[in-house]
């Protein structure tokens, strides 16, 4: 069963009601026996406590918790059966004596992760209490289904399926998400029935639209103080923001501010007293300790803090109490992460979900605009299953045969293809995950690792030792090597990544947490550092941003459209009053998103969904265009590649490309150029999937995605006897038996896979391919006299997690001056 509410629906508590029933019906008839029965399995750690926590209370007034004074469980009529029902979590957090114990009394509800359902399924002591399992929970199922974690935990229920006396009743958990039968499918496994039980549109939604600047973009320092006056007029409110380091930046700049306002980082001056500091803004994300994000939890529950700056990493359900109105800063790029985020607000009785998003330029308002009209459609983004994940088979493969059990290839075949991202796996593919773990090398020569003994027809464990890859190494979320950060005297409260703290020395300054703090000492056990007054640096971590998705990327075409078919019949009061209509814009943010749209016909033009624009500047000197093609950023980045990797063919020397929703940049070494005419031919359709491969061979993404890929697979180790390596260790390793692997073997399974996994993952490659056959027309070359409003992001930022201390918005607005005095005749054509 698939059941889709709302956040704070009580799907929750819907799920487990039946359990209930069936445990309290076990204990009437004396068969509550010492096994778990229900299984619980989160995404998140803490989402797992929470859940045990709410789920007590029932149970305790139903009378079925097991108390310390309860009576325990008695062998009666030759088998071990209680009278009260446990509950447990089993993560990697949970102590070593929780687990022993649940080995020997194990919790009849048991909380887990799947990276320790992985572990409980591969070992024979966990095996023999989970055999009684009758229900699985599977929570907030759309933060699994479209990714390598949630192909995991399919591969491992089709393993505990096996394992069961009984079929398994699978129950999962999920707020908006689409399509609903491709979800249940995932849920369920391939070719089984599941009831869907869909509720998405019984709460209501405000999503209000607010843009704090007169001109083009609002510095950070004045979002915050919007957001801070916002803050002032509700009882508590959730922050959301798209990067960790952002989150920093808003959090410092809150902190800062006191009731008049003022302040910002570019401002400090080192030697001056402390200004206020707010202590109810609380700081969460996932660079942060896990005691640092309960506390912060803890103390929004309690009422403690009046609002939470927060990257994603507060976007799934865990417990942080009522909240009264949600802030996005600038947008969330899509219209679920929206409807997720503005979700955590409303959950009294009679409330309904508000959200306001803090507009950081033009492109958020409309942005919002088009995301607002997309909720009201019931248009939402599609997830898209993976499509058998290489990496993730061979760990799994791995894990049914630890520490010395054999399985043959056949079962493995049968087993995986019931699981939904894995129902057109080759037996081929199978095959050749097998023989690399089973130690086939590259060409000739022989594999440097042995993970299992293979014949051909099975594959079976080498023993504890072979086995110890898979329970050091066991998952697929990508492990980049932190640093922690503590205060002299204290535990530390966050953490950096290597390559920041590379570049640290003692005495400098950054923010973390939203507290400024000096380096005192960086020694191999972290960074030690103390409370300081003076101009911080913004840490920097790597991450993919969220790009928008195909229904947010059509309505922005069609508002746009829109506005400029009105435009070119001098129309523009219709144009503003219909942004009004369509898309419930006020007349001051309808007349900023119309001067926008107009400003762009005046000095280049719109993209067309059959056509884009190409702007040539000369930027240092350097011949560049700014591709406008509004399809979104990850088909953006599939363009720039391939279009860097035909330019590479003309001229000679590096392409710089850079990416975002709107388009791409490309720059050209120096004293390279192309004609016009060379322009137009880059986005030509034949050779696409070619020049992509090309352009991806040799570059940091590739090497990046086909470490992560060796991490899954188990190729290259993350941890070995009990330590973790450094990353620098794990990308030089990795990046050598890559390089090996393309020289020698294209189709061994893990260099496919990386290929797959970057061009559908990481870029929309097929979205990318798909436009280029669209195209009614080659591109139309533009050589704008001044920089159009539309490559304003593209040329002041760059692609990746950071946020620079000193604000682009100056920059923006120096461009808009430009724009402005351009169309007043100020400056020559």
């Amino acid at each position: 069963m698939l059941i889709c509410s709302p956040t704070g629906t009580g799907k929750t508590l819907t799920a487990f009601l039946p359990i209930f029933s069936a445990l309290a019906e076990r204990r009437d008839r004396d068969e509550l026996f010492a096994r778990t029965f229900a299984l619980y399995v989160s995404p998140l750690r803490a989402l797992g406590y929470d859940v045990e926590h709410n789920v007590r209370r029932p149970l305790r007034e139903m009378g079925l918790l097991e108390r310390p004074d309860s009576e325990r469980d008695r062998v009666r009529r030759g088998r071990l059966r209680g009278g009260f029902v446990r509950t447990g979590v089993r993560t990697g957090d949970t102590p070593a004596f929780e687990r022993r114990l649940m080995l020997s009394r194990p919790p009849h509800i048991l909380m887990t992760t799947p990276e320790s359902l992985a572990i409980m399924l591969a070992m024979e002591s966990y095996r023999a209490t989970l055999r009684e399992v009758r229900y699985v929970v599977v929570d907030e199922v759309h933060a699994l289904a479209g990714n390598k974690r949630g192909a995991y935990l399919s591969l491992l229920l089709e393993s505990l399926d096996q394992l069961v006396r009984s079929p398994l009743q699978r129950i999962g958990l999920s707020a908006t998400v689409a399509p609903l039968a491709r979800v249940a499918e995932y849920l369920a496994g391939v070719e089984r029935a599941c009831t869907i039980v869909d509720t998405q549109a019984i709460r209501e939604v405000t999503l209000d639209i607010e843009a704090p600047f007169a001109g083009a973009m609002a510095p950070l320092a004045t979002i915050a103080r919007a957001a801070h006056s916002a803050i002032e007029r509700a009882r508590s409110t959730l922050v959301f923001t798209n990067v960790r380091s952002q989150t920093e930046r808003i959090a410092y700049e809150l902190r800062s501010l006191d009731g008049d306002g003022g302040g910002s980082v570019e401002a400090i001056d080192a030697d001056a007293s402390p200004r206020p500091s707010d202590a109810r803004i609380g700081v969460h994300h996932s660079a942060l300790e896990r005691s640092v994000r309960h506390r912060t939890e803890a103390r929004l529950r309690a009422g403690e803090l009046r609002a939470v700056v927060c990257s994603a990493s507060l976007e799934l359900g865990v417990d942080i109490g009522a909240i009264e109105q949600v802030l996005v800063i600038g947008g969330a790029r899509g219209v679920v992460a929206t409807l997720q985020r503005v979700g955590r607000a409303g959950h009294r009785p009679g409330d309904r979900a508000r959200g306001v998003v803090l507009a950081q330029d033009r492109d958020d308002i409309i942005e919002a605009a088009a995301t607002r009209r997309c909720i009201a459609d019931g248009a939402i983004e599609q997830i898209a299953l993976p499509h058998a994940p290489l990496d993730v088979l061979a760990q799994w493969m791995l894990s049914c045969v630890v520490p010395e059990k054999r399985v043959e290839i056949d079962t493995l075949l049968r087993i995986a293809r019931r699981a939904a991202p894995y129902r057109s796996l080759t037996r081929d593919d199978l095959l050749a995950c097998a023989a690399y773990l089973g130690g086939g090398g590259v060409a000739e020569d022989p594999a440097h690792v042995r993970r299992v003994g293979f014949d051909g027809a099975a594959i079976w464990g080498l023993g504890r030792d072979a086995s110890a890859a898979f329970f050091e190494n066991v998952g697929t979320i990508p492990d980049e090597r932190s640093v922690p950060v503590r205060i002299a005297g204290e535990r530390s409260f966050g953490r950096l990544e290597e390559d920041f703290v590379d570049r640290l020395r003692v005495g400098d300054v950054f923010v973390l947490e939203g507290r400024t703090v000096r380096v005192e000492s960086i020694d191999r056990t972290g960074i030690t550092t103390r409370a300081h007054r003076g101009r911080p640096t913004v840490p920097q971590w790597n991450s993919h941003i969220r790009g928008i998705g195909t229904p947010l990327v059509e309505e922005i075409d069609r508002l746009r459209e829109g506005v400029e078919r009105r435009l070119e019949a001098a129309e523009r009061v219709e144009a503003t009053a219909w942004l009004g209509r369509r898309y419930a814009l006020s007349p001051q943010l309808a007349e900023k998103a119309v001067a926008y749209i107009e400003q762009q016909r005046a000095v280049s033009a719109l993209p067309r969904t059959g056509r884009p624009v190409f702007e040539i500047y000369i930027l240092d000197a350097l011949q560049s265009a700014v591709a406008l093609t509004g399809i979104g950023r990850r088909a953006n980045e599939a363009l720039a590649r391939v279009a860097a990797t035909r330019i590479a063919r003309i001229v000679s020397g590096a392409v710089t490309i850079l990416t975002d929703d709107l388009g791409f940049l490309l720059q050209l070494p120096p004293r390279a150029r192309l004609a016009d005419a060379q322009w137009e031919r880059l986005l030509d359709e034949p050779g696409f999937e070619r020049d992509l491969r090309e352009g991806l061979l040799g570059s940091a993404l590739l090497r990046t995605h086909f470490r992560y890929v060796a991490n899954t697979g188990l190729l290259v180790l993350r941890r070995a006897n009990g330590r973790a390596l450094r990353a620098s260790s794990l990308r030089w390793n990795s990046g050598r038996i890559l390089d090996r692997l393309v020289r020698e073997d294209e189709n061994f399974p893990l260099v496919r896979e990386a290929f797959r996994s970057v061009c559908d993952e990481v870029l929309d490659a097929e979205r990318a391919r798909s436009y280029c056959g669209s195209l009614a027309a080659p591109p139309r070359i533009v050589h704008p006299p001044v920089a159009s409003p539309m490559s304003f992001g593209i040329l002041t930022s760059s692609f990746g997690d950071n946020v620079a201390v000193a604000d682009r918005s100056e920059m923006v607005e120096a461009l808009h001056e430009r724009v402005i005095a351009y169309l007043a005749g100020a400056i020559a054509p």
